[in-house]
């Protein structure tokens, strides 16, 4: 594979400090001889300690940065300290998952041989070690190369397979084998879109017509797609692409541009859980696509963030008329989705693009705009630390 030359990875403090020689280049005297009195004195040579990247701790967080001028590339910041850790490179729009124990991270990636032309490679980058170095690659089929999106690419609850969704030269689902590290199938899913595993192989895609595939694993080994009902309107209002799904639980919640959560769960044999609107959670009229009607509504690039172990939904909100899912939140809404009640309504202290939440006992809470990083105390709102960034397009956090 030929590619341009660029570090794997770059150390930030003392996370990943590399090895210093000092003293290089000085010059070199036979065997018995010694400097004479006037020469400059010999530096002995010394190294600075090393802290190994041990994993992704619960509160760290990481995000793909789209620096259309530097590159793209993978930051990984601490949220207790708002210190970056690492960082990666990776193509532009590049999707990442980490796998089991936050160790490993694998990359879906495009390159051209010749930076913008030339023999286009398709490729699915592995790194992991102390220094997160690269530990190869594994060659895909074409991709489709567009915005990125979470859910292009997903591992299997276990972390032994991954899932790469591609669009050329139809939509399709590549199921790599991690462990042998090669492609096992490509799953055609036509007219549908994205990948949300469940169960140990299954998974399901999101279709234009409103209904939803699923794949399963028959006895042969082979996959067989099955279609589901229509669950919702794809003409007046469709779901989101940035929906949330837990695949240790199988349970989806796809929700809408006018703010209409739909929990699935997600099987060989899906069951649809009845609708329910986020406005009406907050004691507001449900949102609709009618011309001219301004309330409360989803936006932003990576609106929703959930946090499995209480069933909090986070949700980036904003004031705007219908289709006005682009625009940024300028307040998260905490909801509970048992009892579908609002239960807080934080601002943020800019508009934000992309939410996350930690999965631990004493969550952090996420909320990214396009130069800053918020950290936030997850049970009250409040603000506790915020770092400069590049500008952000896909996010992740520690112990999902």
């Amino acid at each position: 594979m030929k590619r341009i030359a660029h570090p794997a990875s770059k150390a930030a403090g003392a996370a990943l400090s590399l090895l210093i020689g000092i003293g290089l280049g000085m010059p070199a005297w036979g065997a018995g001889q010694k400097p004479s009195a006037n020469a400059p004195p010999v530096l002995q040579s010394e190294t600075a300690s090393v802290t190994p990247f041990a994993g992704m701790t619960s509160h760290d967080i990481s995000y793909s940065a789209m620096d259309g001028i530097d590159g793209g590339g993978i930051r990984i910041i601490n949220g207790d300290t708002a210190q970056l850790v690492a960082s990666v490179y990776s193509s532009q729009y590049a999707n990442f998952v980490w796998g089991p124990g936050h160790h490993t991270l694998y990359v879906s990636e495009t390159y051209w041989t010749l930076g913008n032309r030339g023999k286009r490679e398709d490729v699915l980058s592995i790194y992991g070690g102390p220094t997160l170095s690269n530990e190869g690659e594994i060659d895909l089929p074409e991709l489709l190369i567009s915005d990125p999106k979470t859910h292009t690419l997903a591992l299997s609850p276990d972390g032994h397979y991954a899932y790469v969704y591609s669009f050329q030269p139809a939509p399709a689902v590549s199921v790599i084998d991690l462990k042998a590290r090669k492609v096992m199938t490509s799953v055609e899913v036509p007219g549908c879109g994205l990948v949300f595993p469940y169960g140990p192989r299954g998974f399901a895609s999101l279709c234009a017509d409103g209904s939803l595939a699923t794949a399963d694993v028959k006895a042969n080994g082979q996959f067989m797609v099955h279609r589901s009902k229509r669950f919702f309107d794809v003409m007046h209002d469709p779901v989101m692409d940035e929906s949330v799904s837990d695949e240790h639980s199988g349970l989806a919640l796809f929700i809408t541009y006018d703010g209409w959560v739909h929990p699935v769960h997600l099987a060989d044999t899906p069951t649809f859980e009845k609708p329910w609107s986020i406005e009406e959670a907050a004691g507001m009229s449900p949102a609709t696509s009618h011309t001219g009607q301004i309330t409360w509504r989803p936006g932003g690039q990576v609106p929703f963030a959930y946090e499995r172990s209480r069933h909090r939904l986070f949700v980036l909100m904003h004031e705007g008329p219908p289709w006005s899912f682009e625009k940024p939140g300028s307040e998260i809404w905490v909801l509970d989705t048992r009892t579908h009640r609002l239960l807080h309504r934080w601002a943020v202290p800019e508009s934000a693009y992309l939410v996350a939440v930690t999965p631990d006992a004493h969550p952090l809470l996420f909320a990214l705009s396009h130069d800053w990083l918020w950290v936030m105390n997850a049970e009250t709102g409040a603000v506790q630390r915020a770092t400069q960034i590049v500008t952000p397009g896909l996010v992740r956090v520690g112990g999902e």
